[in-house]
């Protein structure tokens, strides 16, 4: 299997293996999250890890697996292994998205930007997230989570230049 191909096969297995893990589940608008959230950063990406990591970015959080688990999910779908340094950055920019893992927001970000990818696939989920066009009738929560997901985004962007 050629190199491209492999790339295009591991994002449509990571899409389907999304959809698959948040069945029954909404973003904040009401709309089903696979499709109006997970799509929509993953279609944000500019590379293929990016897409990937975009589809996959809240499976630890939002469900009962871990991302090593999720990434064996991927491969038993894939029937295939993916090549152990990719599955090393893929395990790891998905433990920084996971915010369950870091004990306070700002340390969440500030460890985000560390790392490349997680800060590009994060700008793509405060994008989509920064939305509020998609809430029907937004809050007053939704108007206090909008100006922190801009400080984030101005911080992370900055990072990124």
């Amino acid at each position: 299997m050629n190199e491209e191909k492999l790339k295009q096969d591991i994002v449509s297995v990571a899409a389907n293996l999304a959809k698959n893990l948040h069945v029954g589940q909404v973003d904040k608008a009401g709309v089903d999250y696979f499709s109006g959230h997970l799509s929509s950063v993953a279609l944000m990406g500019r590379t293929w890890k990016e897409q990937v990591i975009g589809y996959l970015h809240d499976a630890s959080e939002d469900t009962i697996y871990t991302e090593e688990r999720v990434l064996d999910m991927l491969e038993e779908d894939l029937d295939a292994p993916l090549p152990r340094e990719c599955r090393e950055e893929l395990a790891m920019v998905l433990q920084l998205l996971n915010h369950k893992r870091i004990p306070d927001r700002e340390s969440y970000i500030r460890a985000i930007g560390t790392n490349e990818l997680a800060t590009a696939v994060k700008l793509h989920d405060l994008t989509h997230n920064m939305d509020l066009s998609r809430i029907i009738n937004p809050t007053e929560k939704d108007y206090e989570r909008l100006e922190r997901y801009r400080k984030e985004y101005n911080y992370l962007s900055s990072l990124s230049k």
